[in-house]
């Protein structure tokens, strides 16, 4: 349900509004050519773009309402085969996203819409649980499925539009078949880069286990500086005493650029500061430990770009399942009625691979088992268990 965020930064255009036909099948026919004529000068493939263009031309006339248009540019992009394309409605929490992380290019100032504070797949099932979310604060739990709100069935953005500061009663199964309970959640109006971070950072924590002080941080977005900055603050501050790192790529945003590496970089010198007092205080916000990176089909773009330098250089241990294979450049287009259309407009090579459609494969594979959880997760428990072993090993001796 989440989309990809390009890897790599492009500029985000303005579709120019066309001149709409009357009646709602030249809307539609008029819409759907708008894109079609972006995939036709903006897709990175010259080729397949034009082949494309010419066996979707008018598609959108074949519509005879809004939710059908959706219905057939959806089909008719799934045609590119590639990521980093699809189309986007105010219905779609992806909508949001991607406003909020190409809002400067935009030229949109504020980005919000009412959010519970949790992500979920198109069946319903409640795949992350943000830290300190009116979703974790309503005991809401990784794998419940949530069926109805206020008594209508399930939308993730729909079900809390308007909704903000007020309850909302969720019916949600726990167990295939059982009955459904209820739970009583407020949406809050927010934007979703200020969700995100806010999840890292109250997410982002201590965990003492048989006898050893791991860390653990979630990612959701890597989508722009601030991510990478408050980790490595964590890192340098409460994170410090930590003897091994789980850092959680699953799922969300990508967008990680290149030099999000340079935390793992263990030649950066850790600095000493001596006062008069002849006290000590260390500066240091590189990570130097083990470190054990979550990674599923659901790690994208510059996630995977990270995921495959840590592993290559050994670095760290990847955990989980193959990530997504969707590295290629993205560009967003805002068109005449306010959707959007998120195109591939650049191919890419990491340290000259190709990595689309082939992704990242784990160091160590662990099955996932997300309907039904209960809040019970596999791939976690199997990096903490060898965070654990690594931290009771004595620290390698440096190079010399």
């Amino acid at each position: 349900m989440i989309p990809l965020v390009c890897c790599i930064a492009l500029a985000v255009s303005l579709a120019a509004p066309p001149v709409l036909s009357g009646g709602r099948e030249g809307k539609f026919d008029s819409l759907g050519q708008e894109i079609v004529k972006l995939v036709r000068e903006k897709f990175y493939d010259p080729k397949a773009a034009e082949a494309w263009a010419v066996a979707h031309d008018h598609y959108g006339a074949k519509a005879d309402g809004r939710p059908s248009f959706v219905r057939l540019t959806r089909s008719a992009l799934e045609d590119l085969k590639t990521s980093h394309t699809g189309y986007y409605t105010r219905s779609d929490p992806g909508y949001y996203g991607l406003l909020a992380i190409f809002r400067e290019a935009l030229g949109i100032r504020s980005v919000e819409y009412e959010s519970i504070g949790a992500d979920f797949t198109e069946e319903g099932f409640v795949r992350t649980v943000f830290a300190g979310s009116p979703a974790e604060k309503a005991g809401l739990r990784r794998g419940d499925r949530v069926l109805k709100a206020d008594g209508r069935e399930f939308q993730p953005v729909l079900s809390f539009r308007g909704r903000a500061g007020r309850k909302v009663i969720l019916a949600v199964e726990r167990a295939a078949g059982a009955p459904p309970a209820d739970l009583a959640v407020t949406p809050r109006r927010i934007d979703p880069e200020k969700e995100w971070k806010e999840a890292q950072e109250q997410g982002s924590r201590l965990i003492r286990r048989d006898g050893a002080t791991l860390a653990y941080v979630p990612l959701f977005s890597c989508a722009g500086d601030p991510y990478r900055e408050a980790l490595q603050e964590a890192i340098g501050g409460k994170l410090r005493e930590a003897r091994a790192l789980v850092l959680d790529f699953r799922n969300g945003w990508g967008g990680c650029s290149p030099d999000f590496l340079n935390l793992f970089n263990g030649a950066v010198p850790a600095l000493t500061g001596i006062g008069r007092d002849g006290k000590e205080q260390v500066f240091d916000l590189q990570w130097r430990g083990p470190l054990y990176v979550l990674i599923n089909g659901g790690t994208r773009s510059g996630k995977e770009l990270v995921s495959y330098a840590l592993k290559k250089h050994r670095i760290a241990t990847l955990v989980g399942q193959r990530t997504a294979g969707a590295v290629v450049g993205g560009s967003c287009f805002l068109l005449s009625d306010r959707s959007l259309l998120y195109l591939a407009v650049a191919d890419s090579r990491v340290d000259g691979e190709r990595l689309e459609g082939v992704g990242v494969a784990p160091d160590v594979e662990v099955e996932d088992a997300l309907p039904y959880a209960g809040g019970a997760d596999p791939q976690m428990e199997k990096a903490l268990e060898m965070a654990v072993k690594s931290a009771a090993e004595p620290p390698a001796a440096p190079d010399r």
